[in-house]
């Protein structure tokens, strides 16, 4: 009887499509396991995990090719190339030798995520490919696991650019790698003169690693200063005006709210005003990475909550000012809000559009 389950019937054409492919190149295993590939899945429930199991325990030379023998490691390997070059997922799993397989995902996100094992034995940490659901890695420790995620995703990257981009541009791409660090999501800004920014641009890693490596084949002097990348690049129209493009990965612990100098004090009422700003429906401002000494990228705008004296807390009073236009289209209503919530507002006179406010007593 024909299954109905969607999951089944996915897992018969991928399995159809994989094998139609493989075929074009390697022997297919005989009825009786004679040397060839095989896909087959370990699972009796749905979704099945698909993999390809090479069959033949000697290195033998194939008939189409002359050059060394290539083995099972070898099969392996080049069965998963020809996976990757057709636009498949693959994972290696470390402690066998199948070559495991999934359609991309629609909207992948993070592929490898770090999870605690539930062996027995050996590592306590697996670093998961969530796309073909089956471990990428082990690692001792939550930090080594996810140490080890972040560089499968750089590898993934890295491996996908080069299949979208001629073998010319693969060096830049592997100096665009090392330039540009750890970081999946990054944030593009243009720089036109001192005063004139662009809106920031949200960009993959795949597509940035891909500008950054045009930018470099283009005889660009790229310069990396902490966490951003930079370079300047002509106007297309006007080749004597020059702006310069930035590049800063998107932070996975921004400061919301605040500014985050690390000499400078952030105590309760700081905290308490961000609190009643945002459940006033004000869009707080968004730190992320440091860039260079004295600054942070932000990702967004909006109000920034300090201390009226950053480095002394005994002072009393809060300062509320806006960053960005999307700060200061909200800004008039900072009084509205914090007197709501029982705060005394008063505008700033240091700083037009400003306001210096002090909590509820008691």
């Amino acid at each position: 009887m024909t299954s109905t389950n969607p999951h089944a019937i996915r897992s018969v054409r991928l399995a159809a499509r994989v094998t139609t492919l493989l075929a074009r190149t390697f022997p297919e295993a005989g009825p009786a396991e004679e040397e060839g590939f095989r896909v087959l899945s370990h699972d009796q429930r749905e979704p099945r995990r698909m993999f390809v199991r090479w069959y033949g325990t000697e290195p033998t030379r194939p008939v189409w090719e002359s050059g060394p023998e290539l083995g099972i490691e070898g099969y392996r390997a080049r069965i998963a190339e020809t996976l990757v070059r057709a636009g498949y997922a693959v994972a290696l799993p470390p402690d066998n030798w199948d070559v495991y397989v999934a359609d991309r995902p629609l909207d992948p996100g993070p592929r490898y995520a770090a999870v605690p094992s539930d062996l027995p034995f050996g590592d306590q940490w697996l670093v998961m490919d969530q796309w073909t659901r089956v471990h990428a890695a082990t690692a001792a420790t939550e930090e080594e696991a996810k140490a080890e995620a972040m560089r499968l995703e750089r590898v993934h990257a890295l491996t996908d650019a080069r299949l979208v981009t001629a073998p010319e541009l693969w060096p830049h791409l592997e100096r665009a790698d090392a330039l540009m660090g750890d970081g999946l999501t990054w944030l593009r800004r243009e720089v036109h003169d001192v005063t004139r920014y662009s809106d920031i641009v949200r960009r993959e890693r795949l597509d940035a690693l891909v500008q950054v490596a045009n930018a470099l084949r283009a005889g660009r002097e790229v310069v990396q200063s902490g966490r951003l990348v930079s370079w300047t690049e002509p106007e297309p129209l006007h080749p004597a005006v020059t702006y310069q493009v930035r590049w800063v990965p998107r932070s996975s612990a921004p400061a919301v709210g605040y500014f985050p100098f690390p000499e400078w004090e952030r105590g309760p009422a700081e905290d308490q005003a961000i609190t009643a700003l945002i459940a006033g429906g004000l869009q707080p401002v968004v730190y992320g990475e440091p860039i260079d000494a004295n600054g942070f990228m932000c990702e967004r705008g909006g109000f920034m909550v300090t201390a009226a004296e950053p480095l002394d807390l005994r002072i009393p009073g809060i300062h509320i000012t806006a960053i960005g236009s999307d700060g200061k289209e909200q800004q008039h209503r900072v009084p509205e809000v914090l007197t709501a919530a029982g705060w005394q507002v008063e505008a700033d006179e240091d700083w037009p559009g400003a306001w210096t406010a002090f909590p509820p007593a008691g």
